[in-house]
């Protein structure tokens, strides 16, 4: 199938469709894109990519054969997928002047009011109603009469109006704590993972979620920085890790509150990825996220949520260790203690007994594996 994309109705335009004989409609889909390019160069990040794009795309299979003949698989953990964003009307605070020109050029509706109510979501007449009052514009004109002073001034009512509800989060798809969490096991096999799904927040009118995670130990491996997966709407980011806000909010995190001493010397990796109509890239470059006080504040909440468990974890796992040790102390003295009684009495006590009385009282024989409740909490 070959097809483009109308911007202005964002609806696909098939220039071409053919049917592959001997193939089920719903066994898969394939899609090509040729590129030019040094792949030497560039080969590194090309599987980082693919990579990092394994952990937020779980339920998919993922096959890379690159120029040299080598082989990338990245198999799916999940048959699981995220719930379908839903289908919505612009917000009218969302809306730039360009795009408010083609809205009004397209419509066939015959006054300002009904334009109002029928392209933007959340609008009623009653609010319509005020927004034009606020422009000094008639209700009953009709849109296609409007001069570009008079579209100027609608615009400039959109933004000053101060009532509009809060734009609707449906049109969002983001991953789920369970799907992150399924990924960065396949992809990381962590010893710890947690994964927070905050609630839907706006930023000039624009809904958004943050989703954060943290994974700690296992294959993972301290590099000496900090280690940050980035996404935006399930797109990895690479470059200028180190201007994102996530990264800044790492950094100025105080994380021997939570038993770390160091991430940049720790085996611990931090996910960020938000989901919006709009991400606020700081740059045309899209490579890192601005420092929105909305996002930032979510962003940091979610990955204080992480730590949290993380903190507990790290304490079970410590005293377990420390108990341990213990354990072994014990149990030497306990030996050399049995070899001499066994020497001056010609009998060797029931060490073993005590033993495992020891064990029991230093909690060895409950102590267990914390990962699965850990990471399923």
């Amino acid at each position: 199938m070959t097809m483009n994309i109308d911007i202005k109705r964002n609806e696909p335009v098939v220039l071409d469709r053919k049917i592959l004989k001997g193939i089920s409609r719903s066994s898969f889909t394939i899609v090509e894109s040729y590129f030019e390019g040094n792949y030497p160069r560039a080969k590194k990040k090309i599987v980082e990519y693919l990579h990092q794009t394994a952990i937020v795309v779980p339920y998919a299979d993922i096959s890379f054969l690159d120029p040299e003949g080598n082989l990338y698989v990245f198999p799916r953990s999940t048959d699981a997928m995220p719930e379908r964003p839903k289908e919505s009307l612009f917000h009218p605070k969302g809306v730039d002047l360009e795009l408010l020109q083609r809205l009004i050029e397209s419509t066939n509706t015959r006054t300002l009011k009904s334009f109002l109510v029928r392209h933007f979501q959340r609008v009623g007449e009653r609010t319509a109603k005020e927004v034009l009052k606020l422009a000094g514009l008639p209700p009953d004109k009709n849109p296609s009469k409007l001069t570009k002073e008079e579209i100027s001034s609608l615009f400039h009512a959109l933004k000053t109006y101060t009532k509009f509800l809060p734009p609707d989060p449906s049109v969002l798809s983001p991953l789920g704590a369970d799907l992150f969490e399924s990924g960065i096991r396949k992809e990381l096999q962590p010893e710890f993972v947690k994964a927070v799904q905050r609630p839907p927040s706006v930023y000039e009118a624009h809904p958004f979620i943050v989703e954060t995670a943290i994974a700690y130990g296992g294959q993972i491996r301290a590099t000496g920085e900090i280690q940050l997966y980035r996404y935006a709407n399930r797109i990895p980011l690479l470059y200028d890790v180190s201007s994102d806000v996530s990264y800044h909010i790492i950094k100025r995190i105080d994380w021997s509150n939570y038993g770390i001493k160091s991430p940049e010397d720790e085996p611990i990796v931090f996910f960020v990825h938000i989901v919006s109509t709009k991400v606020p890239f700081k740059t045309v470059g899209k490579e890192f996220i601005a420092n929105v006080p909305e996002v930032a504040r979510e962003i940091e909440l979610g990955l204080r949520i992480c730590a949290r468990d993380l903190r507990l974890f790290l304490s079970r796992k410590r005293r377990k260790e420390l108990l341990k040790k213990r354990y072994e102390l014990f149990k030497m003295y306990y030996q050399i203690i049995a070899e001499t009684l066994e020497e001056l009495l010609g009998e060797r006590p029931p060490v073993e007994n005590l033993l495992h009385k020891l064990k029991v009282d230093i909690g060895e024989e409950y102590g267990g594996d914390n990962r699965g409740k850990e990471e399923s909490s």
